[in-house]
């Protein structure tokens, strides 16, 4: 059962109604509690692996994004080590929910697929038929794969998808992308460590054969809960219901499933937070006692869990601001700057010749402190990708 706290919990931010300021200065707490709650302004994980536990799913259908996500939030790590626990298997790609690409511990990625993704399935039954696709389809398409990736052991999406269509299934158009995810969400595929920029996939139980089962489905809610809240906190029930594709009646009752979940009413918002998220990871400390520095600026790649890990943003972005940061109709997310977890403008890389520039589009009055922010943090990105940042790089911002 879930505590309530009409004040906020003891060793949480500061809620409006302890306060007396007003609602957007709770959501500026809120941004605060959940740059450290996810390990962005304060020291993270050990380990990438450590960190992709803790964080339960980080949105990859941009794995350069994600492996920068999962970087920033893992001490002392950079892309290459991200490709490492692709590589050795501790990290995987896959389909869990709402039909979008994560990153995933592989011990998590088949219990939190067998407990999400049926929901996104049925729901998109209608679009597969449109796409011309009926069940016999997604049969063969089993087949084929399973017979190919016996035989070869690792397959390039084009050769899967080829495999696929000699055995009679047209993959043109978005088929192809449909028949994959929906043999990642049965768990019959996984992505394998990519080669370059070339996705390649294999079959699961060869890929990651230990990973978890957590056949009871309360169990499995109730881990839900405890681990997304851990790093997302505070949120949400819509937010808890989002991210994994749950109604709202099921995630109000998988919250009330978890013991130590915690409750601030302020105004009409019912916020959630986990009394002990600090024990969730493996570097140890409590993120709500590790105070991160007042101003802490970040570059954030698209599609950031500090943003995408939540149905409402208002936290970190302002809604008038939404169409700088989404400028197009197709949804993708440009990089972000953010000072204490709010968005202040964005960013854009340009990479030639060894070198990385990265350009800031600054929203704000851009002081000399913001711009050695800026460089410091363009030159942790340079280094990330292991390469050098470009001459004048983030040094000069464009004022708005």
């Amino acid at each position: 059962m879930a505590r309530a706290s009409s004040t906020g919990p003891p060793t949480g931010p500061p809620t409006a109604a302890s306060s007396g300021r007003t609602s957007t200065a709770h959501l500026r707490d809120v941004a605060v509690a959940r740059t450290a709650a996810q390990r962005i302004s304060v020291p993270g994980e050990p380990t990438v692996a450590a960190t992709a536990r803790a964080m339960l799913g980080t949105q990859a259908q941009d794995l350069a994004a994600a492996t920068w996500s999962l970087a920033l939030r893992t001490s002392g790590a950079d892309a290459a080590a991200v490709q490492a626990a692709l590589a050795d298997r501790s990290v995987v790609r896959g389909w869990p929910a709402r039909g979008t690409l994560f990153l995933v511990a592989a011990d998590d990625l088949r219990w939190l697929t067998e407990l999400l993704a049926p929901r996104s399935l049925a729901a998109s039954a209608g679009l597969w038929r449109r796409a011309g696709l009926e069940p016999r389809h997604f049969a063969l398409a089993e087949e084929a794969v399973v017979a190919a990736l016996a035989e070869h052991g690792q397959l390039s999406r084009p050769d899967l998808l080829g495999a696929v269509a000699r055995h009679g299934v047209d993959t043109a158009g978005e088929r192809g992308s449909h028949l994959l995810r929906w043999l990642s969400a049965r768990c019959v595929i996984v992505f394998a460590a990519p080669r370059g920029t070339q996705q390649r996939f294999a079959l699961f139980e060869e890929w990651i054969p230990a990973s978890r089962r957590i056949d009871d489905r309360e169990e499995a809610l109730a881990e839900y809960v405890r681990r997304w809240l851990a790093r997302r906190g505070p949120a949400t029930v819509r937010d808890l219901a989002w991210w994994g594709g749950l109604t709202l009646t099921e995630a109000r009752h998988a919250v009330s499933l978890v013991d130590d979940v915690e409750t601030t009413v302020v105004g009409d918002a019912t916020w959630i937070e986990r009394a002990d998220a600090g024990a969730e990871g493996a570097g140890g400390g409590n993120a709500r006692q590790a105070r991160p520095a007042r101003g802490d600026l970040r570059l954030l790649p698209p599609f950031d869990e500090l943003l995408l890990g939540y149905g409402a943003r208002e936290a970190s972005l302002d809604p008038a601001d939404a169409s700088r940061l989404v400028p197009a109709s197709n949804g993708l997310f440009l990089p972000a700057v953010t000072v204490d977890g709010r968005v202040v403008g964005t960013w854009r890389r340009t990479v030639a010749r060894g070198t990385v520039a990265v350009e800031v589009d600054p929203w704000v009055a851009w002081t000399e402190r913001r711009r050695a922010q800026v460089r410091r943090r363009a030159e942790q990105y340079a280094q990330h990708l292991g390469l050098a940042l470009a001459e004048g790089s983030a040094s000069t911002p464009t004022p708005p």
